[in-house]
């Protein structure tokens, strides 16, 4: 058996630049790893079919389980026979932009690539993730990334020390947001939701970020927060959008 957390994530700028021909979105965007808040996934190899089952009351239906799909994706590319169960213990509520489907889909990747002894590189798990989501590949880079495209295409930066971000009240959103659509519907539906005129306008103050991240200048750094989704739903003074929302944070 594999124990392995899948931490949330934040977004500390989000510029949307402009839809194309694909039907995404590219961005340009900060990636951060929350490790404090994390999903934990138990992954058992099993004589009995492949099963995901989510803890903590939340139903989400197999066929659109991204932990589910990876372990299929996996086992397709790599010619794989055996089967695995896989328990996530949700503490992540869903559809709230800290990325905790996509986190789980990555965990699932790293896991399974140490319980079966496969020994993928880096990159190799980054070109399987990417085909699961945009932001998948994040989660098995971890730390601090800037995301480029469509947030697949990654530079490590520096870990942040001189700040730290809290996520507002996330134990009050699991059970609430746990019957809503799925993460990727709800992705979907707010990108399609934006007005693409009023986006794009804070790529200085994605400049100014990333030079307070090389610099760990505190002050850069804070100033320089931003998400396109905040035209949408703008949140409370001196709080961020974690990333398509409805979550937010702040700096302390």
């Amino acid at each position: 058996m594999i124990n392995i957390q899948a931490p949330a994530k934040i977004n500390l700028c989000l510029d949307i630049l402009k839809h194309t021909a694909s039907g995404y979105h590219e961005i340009r965007t900060v990636f951060h790893e929350l490790p404090e808040l994390a999903d934990k996934l138990e992954i058992y190899e099993t004589k009995e079919n492949d099963h995901v089952a989510t803890t903590h009351d939340i139903s989400i239906p197999q066929k659109d389980n991204l932990a589910y799909k990876a372990l299929k994706l996996l086992k397709e590319t790599q010619n794989i026979k055996k089967n695995a169960k896989i328990v996530i213990h949700k503490h992540i509520p869903i559809a709230s932009g800290l990325g905790g489907a996509s986190s789980d889909a990555a965990a699932t990747l790293k896991g399974l690539n140490k319980l079966w002894n496969l020994n993928l590189s880096t990159e190799t798990l980054q070109s399987l993730a990417a085909q699961l989501g945009a932001d998948v590949p994040f989660f098995i880079l971890g730390g601090t990334a800037l995301g480029e495209h469509f947030g697949e295409k990654l530079t490590p930066l520096k870990s942040i020390k001189c700040v730290k971000f809290e996520i507002d009240s996330v134990a009050k959103w699991l059970k609430s947001i746990a019957s809503s659509t799925s993460p990727h519907s709800k992705t979907a539906q707010m990108y399609a939701s934006l007005d693409l005129s009023l986006c794009g306008k804070n790529t200085e103050k994605t400049r100014l970020l990333l030079k307070g991240i090389e610099k760990q200048d505190p002050i850069l750094i804070t100033q320089n927060l931003q998400n396109d989704f905040e035209t949408l739903t703008p949140p409370p003074k001196n709080h961020h959008l974690t990333g398509s929302g409805p979550a937010t944070y702040r700096y302390c």
